[in-house]
């Protein structure tokens, strides 16, 4: 008797589970084929601290790490680059590719140390990002460049704990 509640028991909350609708998933922007920007008026001096990437199935990622609050930024389709501050060209080349400038934010503490720990030029050649740079932290403007094997749509948004944003390259 014992045995017969316990799998009563049992087949009633697995058929009370299986009513229960799942969460919805998150839905992610739009792709992009023009300049984006946005802006953020409680970030104050957010320090960008690292940046990663890596290729899925159907784009190229990058993500950037954030300490504090988001900054806003701007982000727009560029051929050649150039290093803030000394207008040096970056030496990363793309048929296409897009400038990314975070605004306010920094990428060092108040000693003037650098606390950005990623790449300062790196050459994954995924499907459609060809190279990155990191090409400024100058006057709360930090700065990256990303070569493209052609130009691509994109989409740019945050992601939370810990605070990062997100950049896809559509293949």
């Amino acid at each position: 008797m014992f045995r017969i509640r316990i799998a009563a028991a049992l087949a009633a909350a697995l058929a009370s589970t299986a009513l229960v609708p799942a969460a919805p998933a998150v839905a992610l922007p739009a792709w992009e084929d023009h300049a984006t920007s946005w802006t953020n008026p409680d970030a104050r001096e957010p320090k960008v601290v690292n940046l990663r990437y890596g290729a899925h199935q159907n784009f190229d990622r990058v993500v950037i790490d954030i300490q504090g609050r988001m900054p806003g930024g701007r982000i727009h389709y560029a051929k050649n680059f150039f290093y803030d501050g000394s207008g040096e060209p970056v030496p990363i080349k793309g048929k296409a590719g897009l400038a990314l400038a975070l605004n306010p934010a920094v990428a060092h503490n108040h000693a003037g140390d650098s606390v950005y720990d990623g790449p300062r030029i790196a050459r994954p050649h995924l499907d459609t990002l060809k190279a990155i740079a990191f090409t400024g932290d100058f006057e709360g403007y930090v700065s990256f460049a990303f070569a493209l094997t052609h130009r691509a749509q994109y989409r740019v948004f945050t992601m939370y704990d810990p605070l990062r944003l997100v950049i896809d390259f559509r293949h």
